[in-house]
């Protein structure tokens, strides 16, 4: 008998949310050229996806039909957009001087310091440009998300006013402030959008659960630079301490900052029972980032 062959592996299922990033970014074929590829670079290969991942399981949580999944789609491209644009600006050289990031030069080294600037701006213009391009029957639902965009990115609730924050003297009165402008804020917004996308009504509410989870996010990722190792955290560690940047651990200690992280999501588990038509999907997200956390802080 002739040996039988081995099974050829299924090839991995398309993600969809790659497929629409990829999409609704300008090829680098297209002028200019070197903006675009840096802009591309900036996004792809992406992180764990956490927000936009969080922004559609919210949406399907509240049961969003196949119009509404498509602004959400369009939504979580948005954030996703954003959130790497903040990352290109804090690694430039007058924040955080970062070399590296996802085990890859980061914008600055690879394209220099005004592409890098540029790139972070395109992809910030561009996140608010996919909400008009969304379903016309739900067009009012894309411009309350297009004002939650802006309230998460700007200077009196968002990642650009916690960022001026770096450039102030810290007391343990700013931390709290710093993490919800810094970290909340795009969890905040990436459920509440959901929500919104879905045509729920108690978006609100899903932004509070948003903001917990991102506060939980934050500590998780102090506890990881003043306590964990660089081999469990995937990058350098003491950097906060390094760079005069907050840190819960080094304001309240160690003890005191899991109890609050693990509070945080107790929070955030129990509110996704009482708000969420199907909150299983939710509840898994809950529990992988859980063990991430886990992972990255011992």
């Amino acid at each position: 008998m002739f040996p039988t062959a081995p099974a050829t592996p299924a090839p991995a299922k398309p993600d969809p949310l790659e497929e629409y990033l990829s999409s609704l970014l300008p090829s680098s074929d297209l002028a200019p050229q070197a903006l675009h590829r840096a802009m591309r670079h900036a996004v792809f290969p992406g992180g764990k996806r956490i927000r936009p991942r969080l922004l559609l399981t919210v949406a399907a949580a509240c049961a969003a039909d196949e119009a509404e999944t498509e602004l959400a789609m369009h939504a979580a491209c948005a954030i996703e957009l954003i959130h790497s644009a903040s990352l290109v600006h804090d690694d430039l050289p007058c924040f955080d001087d970062a070399r590296q990031r996802r085990g890859l030069p980061t914008v600055h080294v690879l394209y220099g310091e005004p592409l890098a600037v540029l790139a972070g701006d395109a992809l910030l213009t561009r996140a608010f440009e996919l909400l008009a391009e969304t379903p016309p029957r739900l067009a009012r639902r894309a411009l309350r998300i297009v004002k939650l965009l802006g309230r998460a990115t700007g200077s009196l609730e968002g990642i650009i006013g916690g960022q001026s924050l770096e450039q102030v003297d810290f007391g343990t009165d700013i931390i709290d402030r710093y993490h919800a402008m810094k970290t909340a804020a795009l969890f905040r917004l990436a459920a509440e959008a959901g929500a919104t996308a879905a045509g729920a009504t108690d978006a609100g509410a899903w932004g509070e659960v948003g903001h917990s989870l991102g506060l939980a996010y934050q500590l998780a990722d102090d506890l990881c630079d003043a306590v964990g190792s660089a081999e469990a955290a995937g990058k350098p560690v003491r950097r906060d301490t390094s760079l005069g940047r907050p840190n819960a651990v080094v304001a309240t200690g160690e003890q005191a900052t899991r109890q609050r992280l693990q509070s945080l999501l107790d929070q955030v588990v129990v509110r996704t029972h009482q708000l969420a038509a199907e909150p299983k999907p939710l509840l898994e997200l809950i529990v992988e980032l859980t063990g991430h956390f886990l992972r990255t802080t011992t």
